[in-house]
């Protein structure tokens, strides 16, 4: 398990995923400009290290620092992306208010919104600009969101805030409305290192997740009892049980992931020719007997079991006809 040290958020904000500086360099463009405005929505898939970016130019913002940042090491910013409780990590600047959701929880509240407009409220400790980091935006409640809606309307001077979100469609168009939008996308592919293969499905940073060790063998493990319950050679209730006393937050973003790169190579491969022709024949190749429909299915509830883990949805149940899905519909 990779470590993330207590520092982890103000060490983000020093160094810069190399992929990261384009982005960068446009929100630097826009304040060089005047354009700057006083909220951002950044956007992209899991894994693009939005939060790098977030975070640097947070502290650029407070710092007036220039020029080329040093990219972190990879593996631990991976692991500050994955953890769930980033208030471990809090040490920073006074001026930079960090919103995420609290431990064991997957929302954010509205006494936390509150907590951060209050502060906002008084003067910055170091005379110059408060920036506020919510992330992952789509989060927020709707009392927080309207909370923040407000916020959003009448900025105190000097506040900037920068909404980091993977699913954008998911927020108020009344909040998508008052940010200006930064779309941060993967970088090419890769080529495999150390005679692994490439792993496309991957953002950066979960690849660099992905040089593990014990994410290998955990993953491998997800991957098997997967493939038996397909097969019929293991009971999905047996293994969705198993699951269930593990990280389940963690095993439903790989799932999601895992079903998403398999639709994907399925869209874009040609029908018409063997299913071994692709650039990945293993993706295309997954769950044969699973029609694109029930994939598209399958993807929908995991999300959505996802989305309700804080809800007080019966997890075990939904865990086990999701799996039971797997072997629903064949042909």
């Amino acid at each position: 398990m990779i470590d993330v040290p207590g520092d982890a958020l103000a060490e983000l904000g020093g160094r810069l995923c190399i992929w990261l500086r384009e982005p960068l360099q446009r929100l630097e463009d826009a304040a060089t400009r005047g354009r700057l405005g006083h909220a951002w929505l950044i956007t992209g898939r899991p894994g693009l290290g939005k939060l790098n970016l977030a975070l640097v130019f947070a502290d650029r913002l407070l710092r007036g620092r220039v020029g080329a940042a040093p990219p972190p090491d990879l593996p631990a910013a991976a692991a500050l992306e994955a953890m769930r409780n980033r208030a471990q990590a809090l040490d920073h600047h006074p001026d930079l208010h960090c919103v995420f959701p609290a431990e064991d929880k997957r929302s954010i509240s509205i006494e936390q919104v509150r907590a951060v407009t209050d502060a906002l409220a008084l003067k910055s400790f170091h005379g110059g600009s408060k920036v506020v980091v919510v992330e992952p935006a789509e989060a927020l409640t709707v009392p927080a969101a309207n909370a923040l809606l407000k916020a959003l309307e009448e900025p105190s001077p000097g506040t900037y805030m920068l909404l980091v979100s993977h699913q954008p469609g998911r927020l108020a168009s009344t909040i998508r409305s008052r940010c200006q939008t930064l779309v941060v996308r993967a970088p090419p592919s890769a080529p495999a290192e150390r005679g692994r293969a490439a792993r496309p499905e991957l953002a950066p940073l979960w690849a660099a997740a992905a040089e593990s060790e014990e994410y290998i063998s955990k993953i491998n493990e997800l991957e098997a009892s997967l493939n038996l319950v397909y097969e019929s050679k293991r009971d999905p209730i047996e293994v969705a049980d198993q699951w269930g006393d593990e990280d389940l937050d963690a095993t439903l973003d790989w799932l999601g992931r895992r079903i998403h790169a398999v639709v994907r190579a399925r869209v874009l491969a040609d029908a018409s020719k063997p299913v071994t022709v692709g650039t990945n024949p293993v993706l295309h190749n997954a769950w044969p007997g699973l029609r694109l429909a029930a994939l598209f299915q399958q993807f929908a509830a995991v999300e959505r079991l996802r989305l309700q883990l804080d809800g007080g949805v019966n997890a075990e149940l939904a865990l086990r006809a999701l799996l039971m899905g797997f072997v629903a519909e064949r042909g």
